[in-house]
């Protein structure tokens, strides 16, 4: 297990087709022994659900005796704004957890339009964590001040070295490649004058 804070995502199920799923993304403070996060939870059949709460609980750890394995001991609240808004509890979960937090069993309940609904001994194992590729963030300049400017002024040195700037930064992108073998028939051209 981590030490200090991490994040873990959990999904808790029953694995019976068109039950809902619960999934938790918790940040666990080992030091504090403390969790929170969200909770969400997803039925595709009818009625459809999209439950979402704010989620914060503490855990403990319990070893038992014939094995000496170590087993997490977790509880949750929670609602949609979270620990300190004067909003009602919607959720509550118990459940015990191996040692490295990646499976278990969990009893849960959440109230949807003013309904309690029990989900019990549902088996907890690892979400699968969702990465979204990041796009760069850098500044690509366009050249097409520059470019007109170099038109306008009839200097070709500059116009070619513009142009050249930026078939090294755009040659990649297929419309752009468009626009840059213009502007070279444009040079070629203004050479020929």
């Amino acid at each position: 297990m981590s030490i200090g804070l991490f994040h873990t995502r959990l999904n808790v199920s029953n694995h019976l087709l068109g039950a809902p799923v619960l999934t938790l993304d918790l940040l666990v403070d080992t030091v504090k022994k403390k969790v929170s996060g969200v909770a969400s939870i997803y039925q595709s059949t009818w009625p459809p659900l999209n439950f979402r709460a704010r989620v914060w609980g503490e855990y403990s750890e319990a070893k038992l005796v014939p094995t000496a394995e170590s087993h997490i001991i977790l509880s949750l609240d929670g609602n949609p704004s979270g620990p300190t808004s004067q909003i009602a509890e919607t959720f509550h979960l118990k459940g015990i957890l191996g040692a490295e937090w990646d499976s278990g069993f969990a009893s849960y309940k959440y109230q949807e339009q003013g309904i309690w609904h029990p989900v019990k001994h549902a088996a907890v194992s690892q979400a699968p964590v969702i990465v979204i590729p990041e796009q760069p963030h850098h500044a690509q300049p366009l050249y097409a001040v520059a470019v007109q400017q170099a038109q306008a002024s009839g200097d070709l040195a500059q116009l070619k070295s513009v142009v050249s700037k930026g078939e090294q930064q755009l040659a990649h992108s297929g419309a752009l490649r468009s626009a840059l073998e213009q502007l070279n028939a444009e040079i070629a051209r203004l050479e020929a004058r």
